[in-house]
């Protein structure tokens, strides 16, 4: 069949399902087109834009017939952006292809097809659930009239603007609001927008490498109404400080600190880690749970806090804490979910291989009067096998209870699963962003002795394509 297509071509064809990136899946005859923005149910004139041996990829030309599950998208930039995909269906039917997406993983993947995956769980509110915000700005000169006339001794002005990269690309798509994101969020960076304007501060230019300011970062701590505003600058010093803390104070009450993030290297990396304060606090606090936590600029900390609250609620469903409890947590961040394990057992040793962040770990344990936690810099990878040595002042007596492994989307090395399975920890709970890493770690991990008991999805991230996802594993025989 691919060898009678051409890219260009325009087929007709109905939509059936939903791939694992989001991308919508229809054929033509045996042959897979995956379809951007398309919905299951949606019959379709696409025009093909790639072909490869075993599949293509094809844009909607036109909808001949428009599924039942399909919405109108809320945001007005949604076909451009890239940041959400899944928009354009209803809310139930997400949560129905997230928990597909799961299950597909585990049985593809891992061949666990005898595990049954819980229905994903929902949000209250799908919408303004994000707590952080990373936009990055341009500028264009603002354009006279030609009857004003041309000074050439007048100082250009220009109108800057702020967006999101396009998918793949280094092109801004302008959005003076985001759908997904916190209200105040958008507040804080539309002020400012404002106040770059009216100061006409230095946009910085990507193609030359001229010009300041490159992101706008903001932080809102959901519950405790305060708010992080993080200027991204070539440059350690900016004019006219006081007048744009001025500016934005008086449209955001609830700031509580302006952060400069020296970055003047032409990467792709939005922070680096030199700051410095230009107004009030390098930080905000964020209350879940009962627990408090200390969020700086380069703070990694969930963006969804009722997902995280959702999290809390599996941690206690699937270890069932005990006071006499030793927990490990391992890729343990600023410790959001160690310390919550730690108001519950008698010890928590959390393992991170982002210094900073075990630096906020310690702050945060500080900050909740908790001092049954010991917190360890360095990769799970190398610092766990010594953890589990018998040479290891932390092994002297020490038998884990149970385990949580929260990695980062590429999943836990090797050396990890490993090393958890000789210390035959009886419980496990492996919390992942990515349903095929999960997959293939949870496949390692069964054929190293463990079982998996539950599996519970959750939508961290409502509109995207992404899915957190919770496990209970324990010991075989146990």
């Amino acid at each position: 069949m691919a060898d009678s297509l051409s890219v260009g071509d325009l087929v007709n064809l109905e939509i059936h399902d939903f791939a694992m990136g989001g991308e919508a899946v229809g054929r033509v005859g045996n042959f897979v087109l995956f379809i951007p923005g398309g919905a299951p149910g949606d019959e379709a004139e696409v025009r093909i834009t790639e072909l490869k041996k075993n599949y293509g990829r094809a844009r909607i030309n036109r909808l001949t017939k428009s599924s039942p599950r399909r919405v109108h998208p809320r945001c007005p930039i949604y076909n451009e952006c890239g940041g959400c995909h899944l928009q354009h269906i209803d809310y139930d039917l997400q949560l129905q292809l997230k928990t597909k997406m799961v299950a597909d993983a585990l049985q593809h993947i891992a061949g666990l097809s005898g595990v049954k995956v819980r229905p994903c769980k929902r949000m209250k509110n799908p919408w303004n659930y994000r707590s952080k915000a990373q936009v990055v700005v341009g500028a264009k000169p603002y354009l006279k009239r030609e009857k004003d006339g041309i000074d050439e001794n007048e100082p250009k002005l220009y109108f800057p603007y702020i967006g999101y990269y396009a998918k793949g690309t280094h092109s801004i798509v302008r959005a003076d609001s985001c759908a997904i994101q916190h209200s105040t969020n958008n507040s804080l960076l539309s002020a400012a927008r404002e106040a770059l304007e009216r100061l006409q501060w230095p946009i910085y230019n990507n193609e030359s490498g001229e010009g300041a300011i490159r992101y706008l970062v903001a932080r809102t701590g959901v519950y405790t109404n305060q708010s992080l505003l993080v200027i991204v600058s070539t440059q350690p010093t900016l004019p006219h400080v006081p007048e744009f803390v001025e500016l934005v104070r008086k449209r955001v009450p609830s700031l509580s600190g302006i952060v400069l993030n020296l970055n003047p290297h032409r990467t792709n990396v939005i922070l680096s880690n030199r700051n410095s304060v230009l107004w009030g606090k390098d930080h905000i606090i964020e209350d879940v749970g009962g627990l408090k936590f200390n969020i700086s600029a380069n703070s990694f900390f969930q963006v969804n806090i009722s997902g995280l609250e959702a999290i809390y609620s599996c941690l206690d469903e699937f270890l069932k804490p005990q006071s006499r409890d030793i927990v490990l947590d391992a890729y343990c961040g600023v410790g959001s979910l160690a310390l919550y394990m730690a108001r519950k057992v008698k010890k928590v040793i959390g393992i991170d291989e982002c210094q900073a962040a075990i630096e906020d770990a310690v702050v945060n344990s500080d900050l909740n009067g908790l001092v049954n936690t010991d917190f360890i810099d360095g990769t799970v990878e190398r610092v766990l096998p010594n953890l589990s040595s018998k040479g290891s002042i932390f092994s002297r007596g020490t038998h884990f209870s149970s385990a949580i492994l929260d990695p980062p989307r590429k999943g836990c090395d090797p050396i990890v699963l490993n090393t958890i399975a000789n210390m035959r920890i009886p419980k496990l709970v492996y919390v992942s962003c990515n349903p095929s890493t999960l997959a293939r770690d949870l496949g390692i991990l069964t054929e190293k002795g463990y079982k998996v008991m539950e599996v519970q999805p959750i939508d961290m991230f409502p509109q995207t394509y992404h899915v957190e996802t919770v496990v209970k594993l324990t010991r075989a025989g146990l």
